[in-house]
């Protein structure tokens, strides 16, 4: 009885904590320096996890967990080396190191928050990945229920309708306020793995139509596309993968450094000026084409073009240009003009095949197309909006990457380290959910 009593109260403390750092989305602590209050949520769930970790280790899950988290974040490292080595070369000043890694390590800290999933894989296993949605889904259902209360369930469900059958072509007064745009990828990133994996589980029907009502609240449509494309190759690769998984793997592989090379050509193309050809021919982009025309002068595409540092530009758009714009809406111009030729390729292959053949590590074909899937969906909503920058999305993809087979690694961890499997560690993954 009390193991149970226990048990509940780990579950409802890490909930709880989970809920505040996606229902906080700009509130934020100052200390000097301005910390999220997000950030310093995750911080907790860590730190908790690893309180529980010294009162009672499981060596080789806190292990996993670890060392899942700091794979994740080597692109974390990419960008600090870089502009380390940026800043060496050109001599700058202390403040512009200061600017600089603060925007990397305070505000958006990509190994804060993959510590976090860390820790929810570590206390409940891949229970965690569900609980981690269900604190999603309650912080957004609270923001949503706040706007119903203030106008009215009638209102928001007239223009909830109104939204969906134009295709986010007409966005009423109301239902705009429900636009969580970060935790809205977020569940995007949830869809893809729940559709992807479907189960026979009344509770993943309840947890998969929550998610599909409060995504299409705020109605990304680079969101939806890019669930589509995501799951059209993960289909496919899956299918594949079935007959044959050694060609599965390949095939991930191959399509993943495609996308290096496609991610390469983009910037060549807008350093080309395409997307001034595209507006010539009458295509809506969207303002983009004076964002990059403002900072053209910034970047050159060519192999000896060293990078400024990461955090410049931002900086360069918020003190000296009037664009009317806090940054470039495009997140992979935004790193090659901060970390140059070479240093963006190094970190676009960081952040594609290392997750990718790591998380598909020994063999497991699944996790390597789930992690691509995951990777693909990223790639194609920063296209068009700065979502590397949200660190929530960043704690989602990291606890889905980590935690498909999840138990297998700590299992695989165990038997390396000590020669056998322990009797916590057994226990085979269920169908269920929570």
């Amino acid at each position: 009885m009390e193991s149970k009593i226990l048990e509940k109260t780990k579950v409802f403390y890490f909930m709880v904590v989970a809920v505040m750092m996606y229902y906080f989305l700009n509130e934020y602590i100052d200390i000097g320096l301005h910390v999220t209050y997000r950030h310093a949520f995750a911080l907790v769930l860590f730190f908790s996890a690893a309180l529980l970790f010294l009162y009672k280790p499981n060596i080789a899950r806190g292990v996993t967990a670890f060392g899942d988290a700091c794979v994740y974040s080597v692109p974390l490292a990419v960008t600090t080396v870089v502009s380390l080595f940026i800043w060496f070369m050109e001599t700058v000043d202390v403040g512009v190191i200061s600017r600089g890694l603060s925007s990397s390590f305070i505000y958006a800290n990509m190994l804060s928050f993959a510590l976090a999933a860390g820790a929810m894989l570590y206390i409940f296993g891949r229970r965690g990945v569900w609980y981690n949605l269900a604190a999603i889904l309650i912080a957004n259902i609270l923001m949503i229920v706040t706007v119903i209360a203030e106008n009215g369930l009638g209102n928001y469900i007239s223009e909830f309708i109104t939204l969906i059958t134009t295709f986010a072509g007409v966005t009423g007064d109301i239902i705009v306020q429900a636009e969580i745009h970060e935790l809205a990828f977020c569940l995007g990133a949830y869809l893809i793995y729940m559709l992807f994996k479907p189960k026979k589980d009344i509770i993943y029907f309840i947890l998969l139509l929550l998610s599909l009502f409060c995504f299409l609240s705020a109605f990304k449509r680079i969101a939806i596309i890019a669930i589509a494309i995501a799951l059209v190759f993960g289909y496919l690769l899956k299918f594949i993968a079935r007959y044959n998984k050694k060609t599965a793997s390949r095939l991930v592989t191959f399509l993943t450094l495609v996308v290096i090379i496609l991610l390469i050509s983009y910037i060549a193309l807008i350093k080309a000026d395409a997307f001034e050809l595209l507006e010539k021919a009458g295509i809506n982009t969207s303002g983009r084409v004076e964002i990059y025309n403002a900072v053209d002068d910034f970047y050159e595409f060519n192999p000896g073009f060293l990078g400024n540092g990461i955090g410049f530009l931002t900086y360069q758009l918020n003190t000296f240009m009037n664009v009317g714009v806090a940054s470039v809406h495009n997140d992979f111009l935004q790193h090659f003009i901060d970390l140059g030729f070479w240093g963006y390729i190094i970190w676009l292959v960081s952040m594609t095949l290392v997750r990718v053949w790591y998380f598909g590590r020994r063999g497991n074909v699944e996790n390597a197309i789930v992690a691509f899937m995951l990777t693909l969906y990223l790639i194609i909503v920063s296209t068009t909006d700065n979502t590397m920058n949200y660190p929530l999305l960043t704690g989602v993809l990291a606890i889905l990457m980590m935690g498909n087979g999840f138990e297998k690694n700590v299992r695989d961890t165990e038997l390396k380290m000590f020669h056998y499997v322990s009797e916590e560690n057994r226990e085979e993954e269920s169908d269920s959910l929570l």
